[in-house]
């Protein structure tokens, strides 16, 4: 009975167990439509606003508390009613009034007949603290509009060719951070645009971030210091690092170079625990390893070694004359007597 009633508990712990861990929803909240009417989207016109006014962060719509160890996803519907024929792709983006700036980029495919018809799309965004930060990091004020255009319709420019959004609603979605999924990632590579484009892909969990204002580049990483920053392998069949010619340990083998004594080599060594001229494991945890840099240090040492090789070769050939001068003057006269019977 006892094992019955323990078995049951543990399969009454489990049922709460994944219950606990199920996504807990928020919304959806409107904030376009209705009294706003619908926004009609013409092919050709590039950019067009979708939402008459400009919003508050979403994440102010959801006043619920994150749970502990959980994030929070923010999902924008569209509820499109369509009328376009056999061509193109509605795109969206959020635009930042006072940074002059676009956000996150994404798109709702068109369907043709009457399953289009009023159909609620859910594309995943980044919260908008995230994107205003990366598109406009001087500028605090988050305020944000929606756009749209239709895309890949050049054969088709009239403007009979439209789309109806007809209302954009926005839901939050509690999950485990282990569980929450990336973004979709979508450049802003408009080249009509009336600024600069801002690439902005982005939330803390988001595979890619493009820091347009600086240059630099993120792959599993946010907010990359550098050109290209990358969280993990990296794959390839050629890798070319560019060095300084001045720099390039060819000078090892001019007649003024210092070449270090073997015996200053080993007192160095057994001091440090690691080669004279070449970065130590602490130095290499701290800063990193610069492919470039350790590649000619490593050809400076095999150049010294080559010429220690050398010398050693030298003093090798002399050390064996000198012993074969030494055998030859030690053979006696008896010796050489008895080997002529």
């Amino acid at each position: 009975m006892k094992r019955v009633l323990l078995a049951i508990a543990f399969q009454f712990f489990i049922v709460l167990t994944v219950a606990a861990q199920q996504p807990i929803e928020y919304g959806p909240v409107q904030i376009f439509g209705n009294n706003e009417g619908a926004a009609v989207i013409y092919s050709g016109n590039g950019w067009q606003p979708v939402t008459r006014t400009n919003y508050d962060y979403p994440e102010a719509l959801f006043d619920q508390p994150i749970p502990a160890g959980w994030v929070r996803e923010y999902y924008i519907g569209v509820k499109k009613g369509d009328n376009f024929p056999h061509c193109g792709s509605v795109q969206l983006r959020f635009w930042f009034q006072w940074g002059k700036a676009a956000g996150h980029q994404f798109e709702i495919t068109t369907s043709w007949g009457v399953p289009g018809e009023s159909r609620y799309q859910w594309r995943r965004v980044p919260t908008v603290t995230d994107q205003i930060a990366l598109a406009h990091p001087l500028d605090n004020v988050g305020y944000w509009r929606l756009e749209a255009r239709i895309a890949g319709c050049t054969d088709y420019p009239k403007p009979t060719y439209r789309q109806y959004i007809q209302g954009v609603y926005v839901k939050a979605v509690d999950r485990p951070a282990a569980a929450s999924a990336a973004i979709p990632v979508v450049l802003n590579t408009d080249p009509v645009a009336a600024v600069i484009p801002r690439y902005i892909v982005g939330g803390i969990d988001s595979p890619i971030s493009i820091d347009d204002l600086n240059g630099n580049v993120g792959i599993g990483t946010m907010y990359p210091k550098s050109k290209l920053a990358v969280n993990g392998d990296i794959f390839a069949k050629r890798v070319r690092v560019t060095q300084n010619a001045a720099d390039w340990p060819d000078y090892v083998f001019h007649p003024a170079y210092q070449l270090l004594s073997l015996d200053s080599t080993a007192a160095f060594i057994n001091a440090n625990r690691h080669l004279p001229g070449i970065p130590s494991a602490q130095q290499i945890n701290e800063n990193g390893l610069d492919l470039g840099e350790m590649n000619r240090l490593l050809l400076q040492k095999v150049e010294e070694l080559t010429l220690h090789m050398i010398e050693a070769q030298a003093e090798n050939k002399a050390l064996k004359a000198r012993v074969e001068q030494l055998e030859k003057g030690q053979a006696s006269p008896e010796k050489q007597k008895s080997k002529k019977r």
